[in-house]
């Protein structure tokens, strides 16, 4: 990655983008035992990263919502 971004400077649409494309390696299969493990192992960490990005920007609108509470998200929202 030494031209790429670091792991930690993804955009949330990068690492999504990045997560559907582990998802897939593994839903087609053919990868050997080491290659699916790398390819899970990788989907958690963009997962998490994911995960973090979005929590931040549920943050951001809290504050700029002034009202400091958590925004309720319906299931059928996600």
């Amino acid at each position: 990655m030494s031209e790429e971004r670091t792991f930690e400077q993804l955009s949330f649409e990068e690492a999504f983008e990045r997560l559907q494309a582990a998802i897939q390696a593994l839903e087609e299969g053919g990868l050997t035992l080491e290659a699916s493990i790398e390819q899970f192992e990788l989907g958690m960490r963009l997962a998490n990263l994911c995960t973090s990005l979005l929590d931040q920007a549920e943050l951001r609108v809290s504050r700029l919502l002034g009202s400091g509470d958590e925004i309720p998200v319906t299931s059928n929202e996600l």
